[in-house]
């Protein structure tokens, strides 16, 4: 019997069987991740059927050796809540509108308490110690207007010092913001996983960084008109 549950500050709570298709639906942009890949990958959702999800089929997913039975992830957000669907592929199909169907096992719904928007991206940066010269070479995966968390190999022992992060957008713009260390996660083949708070940033950065926020919902919007053009009247 599939499980669906809601994660909350209190518990384990059972949630109705048909989330799935209350969530999601057609057109709606999502993040999505392979069980092989590390990377969410924005999607849009083409079909909900029950607990079954059709996405489209992304080169991403081939890079990553997509296959049948494999697992995959889903997660959508509201200002509310972050909802992660995990499920199993059962079928792909590369023909035009090439597509990938999932289905759901489990839900998940966790209470987003976030403030502030945030994106998963995948953004090169270089982290230096305050008053030190060496930099360390980092991947920013999660990103806030008050801070980010980022992959790194090297073990960073401020010591109460503030760390300088240089943020290297798409449009070659660089943002270049002081902040403080607030997590570390040890993760698998020795890379560390750092969450970072700003505290001091620049009025040009910061207008840099809301900027590349509005950039972010107009890719979404592009992603959504592609679909509606060319890929949604040939959906059976």
């Amino acid at each position: 019997m599939v499980k669906f549950t809601l994660l909350v500050t209190g518990g384990l709570i059972p949630l109705k069987k048909d989330i799935v298709s209350t969530v999601l639906k057609e057109g709606m942009v999502i993040n999505t991740k392979l069980s092989s890949c590390n990377v969410w990958v924005q999607n849009i959702v083409y079909k909900v059927k029950k607990r079954s999800v059709t996405v489209g089929l992304l080169t991403e997913y081939l890079q990553n050796i997509i296959m049948f039975g494999q697992s995959f992830s889903i997660k959508y957000t509201t200002d509310n809540s972050e909802y992660i669907f995990e499920g199993e592929i059962t079928k792909i199909d590369p023909d035009f509108p090439c597509s990938v169907t999932i289905d759901i096992l489990n839900v998940t719904e966790l209470n987003n308490q976030r403030i502030f928007p945030r994106a998963d991206v995948f953004l090169a940066s270089n982290i230096k110690l305050e008053d030190t010269h060496k930099e360390y070479f980092s991947i920013i995966h999660d990103i806030s207007l008050v801070g980010v968390a980022f992959y790194c190999k090297d073990i960073l022992e401020p010591d109460g010092k503030q760390i300088e992060i240089y943020i290297y957008l798409p449009n070659k713009q660089t943002i270049s913001a002081k902040g403080k260390i607030a997590r570390t996660t040890f993760k698998n083949d020795d890379i560390i996983d750092y969450g970072l708070q700003f505290t001091e940033m620049h009025d040009e950065n910061n207008n840099s960084l809301s900027n590349f926020f509005s950039y972010l919902e107009e890719e979404k919007i592009k992603l959504q008109n592609q679909y509606i053009a060319s890929i949604k009247k040939h959906l059976i």
